[in-house]
């Protein structure tokens, strides 16, 4: 990687300084830099500063932080919308972890004077410390299907990132695992709905995170997801976000279907109203095993330390390839991915096939792994 400076700045961040984090604002991303948060917030207890630290991210992202970091000032800011100024001035450090240049705008206008963030995307002139990510050389990765129309970043865990541009900064990062916890009112809200369904939410299950964007290319296969539900044979919680049900209904239909020769003991579904934020973590944290596309709650999942089965389509499985000893990464090689598009542009029986054709065979010994935790 190169540097906006030739000499790197030593001890920016520094209990010193106060320090204001712009967070990301993707689920999944906000829990890969927690161990960056952690460092901080450590770091700045032990000198009697935590005071000093500002976390600015979305409201719901921050709120699943209640109960840690003491201290810690919190900033809500909208996704797509421009920040309030007023609560980023007064700040010596602005750690750009969101990778916008929204925030490296604001961070500048605020008067912050040490702006440190990743280069791309036209935000190096704003930033004092600007390390320019590793490219790819351009050509088709090792037994992961097309490349780019130009050299990409080189496929790295989004974690692995945030804590290699803190050191640039001057903070070390020893415990890299992102930790959770979920909260007890949550956990008790999605226990009562469990129980109102006639299950003891004490009693093993897999918890399926059937959420979907619609037309999202990166949603899990409803028919996919039952295939790996039926090899571990265990019950079933399907959750979903608001505006998502429609994949979690198609879900509970392939798990119901008659006809299957390895029947699911029960399945129960959160959908009305579908889970809250709090709630969807708080289910994980119940559940025996999760299994979910390679999105957000496979996050969550993993700093929560539950067995996690991720379902990968459009996703390049070595963005995420940390932190794997209890994660099981099923996909598909086909010649058009990954593409990490939004929207898959092929159509009738090649559309999303790399989703679709995702094989669980691999499952089949893992009720035996499932049952030993």
């Amino acid at each position: 990687m190169r540097c906006s400076r030739e000499v790197l700045l030593v001890n920016v961040l520094a209990p010193a300084r106060r320090v204001l984090v712009r967070t990301p604002s993707w689920l999944g991303d906000f829990v890969a830099c927690e161990p960056v948060l952690r460092a901080l917030h450590e770091l700045w207890s032990a000198h009697g500063v935590a005071d000093r630290l500002t976390f600015a991210g979305p409201a719901p992202f921050l709120a699943l932080l209640d109960g840690a970091f003491d201290g810690v000032h919190r900033v809500a800011v909208a996704r797509g919308a421009d920040p309030e100024l007023r609560a980023w001035r007064g700040h010596d450090v602005a750690l750009l972890l969101d990778g916008s240049w929204r925030s490296s705008w604001a961070a500048f206008r605020a008067g912050i004077p040490e702006r440190v963030g990743w280069a791309g995307g036209a935000r190096a002139p704003l930033l004092t410390l600007a390390p320019t990510p590793s490219l790819e050389r351009g050509a088709t990765p090792l037994g992961r299907g097309i490349h780019g129309r130009a050299p990409r970043r080189l496929p790295r865990p989004f974690g692995a990132t945030c804590v290699e541009l803190a050191a640039l900064a001057g903070l070390t990062v020893r415990d890299r695992a992102p930790r959770f916890a979920a909260q007890a009112d949550a956990k008790r809200r999605v226990a009562e709905r469990l129980r109102a369904q006639g299950f003891d939410p004490s009693q093993p299950f897999i918890l399926v995170n059937a959420g979907a964007r619609a037309g999202s290319s990166k949603a899990a296969d409803p028919e996919v997801l039952a295939r790996v539900a039926r090899a571990l044979g265990l019950p079933v919680v399907i959750a979903c976000a608001p505006g998502e049900e429609a994949n979690a209904r198609a879900t509970r239909a392939a798990l119901e279907f008659r006809d299957s020769c390895r029947p699911i003991p029960r399945v129960l579904l959160l959908d009305d109203p579908p889970a809250s934020l709090a709630e969807l973590v708080a289910a994980i944290d119940l559940s025996t095993v999760c299994t979910t596309a390679d999105s957000g709650p496979r996050h969550v999942a993993q700093a929560l330390g539950k067995r996690t089965i991720v379902l990968c389509g459009p996703t390049d499985p070595r963005h995420t390839a940390e932190h794997g000893a209890r994660i099981t990464v099923l996909w598909s090689a086909v010649d058009c991915g990954p593409c990490h598009r939004e929207m898959c542009p092929r159509t009738g029986a090649e559309e999303r096939l790399c989703m679709r054709s995702i094989d669980v065979s691999a499952l089949e010994a893992e009720e035996d792994r499932v049952a030993v935790g």
